[in-house]
């Protein structure tokens, strides 16, 4: 009797063991999909789920991990002042502001990567990180991919417009309604960058502020205009060193980043 008394407790903790194994297996099963969706609603909420709803990303300071691999994102963009981006390795896509679509992407997750979905004018609160398993590295940001459009001006020495090639990534310009200057990369302002070619998407929103680029010691490339209001997107080749970014009306704010070779 007293043996069977002490293995009734072991049985019984075996069997809830079990139980919640098989749980968590089940679980983990049904958390991951290969389809994602990604939404961006007027009301500043964004987010990036799986087919069961359970979060992609977080604000956690230990962002949730997920399997690398292929995934087809579905996304719903009916907000007119905020846009859904995704960057990271391997990864760039974006909604745009001031539009509303329902596009559908295909991304490859890289391993032991990290990617960042953002809006692009409010990406101090609105964003979400996660990391993939496995071996790899890399950090968020913008990466090569994506399509250039409109037109510029030629940057003259450092850096160049043009609309062939490969892209090495995607900068977001923003000048708000407040005349403010900002330059970002995967919802990440940009301080340093390594050379090459890259997609610059400019949106102003003040009619009395333009956006200028220029490279130390180079002539300056206009993306946007003083009188200009809305997005413009040229493709721009940066040349190692010093860059600057400021407006050629109102006060002289200048702020600069590194090319790296």
């Amino acid at each position: 009797m007293p043996v069977r008394a002490r293995s009734i407790p072991v049985l019984i903790g075996m069997a809830v063991l079990a139980a919640a194994g098989a749980h968590a297996a089940f679980s983990s099963r049904t958390a991951v999909s290969q389809t994602m969706h990604a939404y961006v609603h007027e009301d500043a909420s964004i987010g990036l789920t799986f087919d069961d709803g359970s979060p992609v990303g977080n604000q956690a300071t230990t962002p949730p991990t997920i399997p690398p691999g292929t995934y087809t994102i579905q996304a719903v963009d009916d907000a007119f002042t905020h846009n859904f981006h995704l960057g990271g390795p391997g990864v760039d896509v974006s909604t745009t502001i001031g539009g509303t679509g329902t596009p559908t992407w295909t991304v490859t997750l890289q391993p032991g990567s990290q990617y960042r979905f953002v809006c692009d004018d409010h990406p101090d609160f609105m964003y979400g990180v996660f990391n993939t398993s496995g071996a790899g590295g890399g950090s968020s940001g913008g990466s090569s991919g994506g399509s250039s459009g409109g037109s510029g001006s030629t940057g003259g020495k450092g850096g160049t417009v043009s609309n062939t090639g490969s892209l090495r990534g995607t900068l977001l310009g923003r000048v708000n309604t407040a005349g403010k200057l900002t330059l970002t990369s995967g919802g990440v302002p940009v301080t340093k960058v390594k050379a090459g070619r890259y997609k610059l998407s400019v949106t102003d929103k003040a009619s009395r502020r333009s956006f200028v680029l220029q490279h130390k010691g180079g002539s300056a490339t206009t993306v946007g205009g003083v009188s200009f209001v809305g997005t413009r997107t040229i493709v721009l080749t940066l040349t190692a060193g010093q860059w600057t970014f400021f407006s050629s009306a109102g006060p002289k704010s200048i702020s600069s980043f590194s090319v790296m070779a």
